[in-house]
């Protein structure tokens, strides 16, 4: 039974440590600045929202309470945040039928279905992340950063509210 303990003792944490070192430690966008961005981004039914570095989910499932025909799908490495989605997702039950959150490198995941690709990573990723998105992201994408913005490329367009963390939308043409 120790051993039982032990291994799934390695996996979580080890998949944290994982996540931390290649993009970011689990840090869960906070319900205000959630409820900002679901509001700028104006879900419209049909459209698919990737969360790279998903976490529990959270930013995917307001996704879903604020227009349940958009196709939410997130990427997440650290186990314990994917599991706690999963469990909300199943007990959210018809409500979360369109959100999808997978196991699974965000810099392997094939992004090339969204409409929207949202990233609240590091920048110490940044050099990967733009590599990726130079070969995956459509003209007629938008890539959304929370916090800290991609050097040398100008944003459509940047939000900024009192006690809240920055964001910058990019149409998907800005990383050729």
């Amino acid at each position: 039974m120790s051993t039982i303990i032990a291994v799934v003792f390695a996996l979580v944490f080890g998949s944290a440590a994982i996540a931390g070192l290649s993009a970011a430690p689990w840090v869960p966008t906070k319900p205000k600045q959630r409820s900002y961005l679901i509001d700028e981004l104006n879900p419209k039914d049909g459209e698919t929202y990737y969360d790279l570095g998903c976490g529990d989910g959270t930013v995917l499932f307001a996704l879903a309470r604020k227009n349940p025909n958009v196709h939410a799908v997130g990427y997440d490495i650290s186990l314990l945040p994917l599991l706690i989605g999963k469990t909300r997702k199943l007990l959210g039950g018809k409500k979360y039928r369109n959100v999808s959150l997978r196991f699974g490198n965000l810099f392997k995941a094939n992004i090339s279905e969204a409409d929207v690709v949202f990233v609240f990573l590091l920048e110490k990723s940044y050099p990967k992340l733009l590599k990726k998105f130079k070969n995956e992201v459509r003209d007629d994408m938008t890539v959304v950063v929370e916090a800290w913005p991609f050097k040398n490329i100008a944003p459509a367009r940047e939000i900024k509210s009192e006690n809240l963390l920055p964001v910058y939308f990019y149409d998907g043409s800005s990383f050729r």
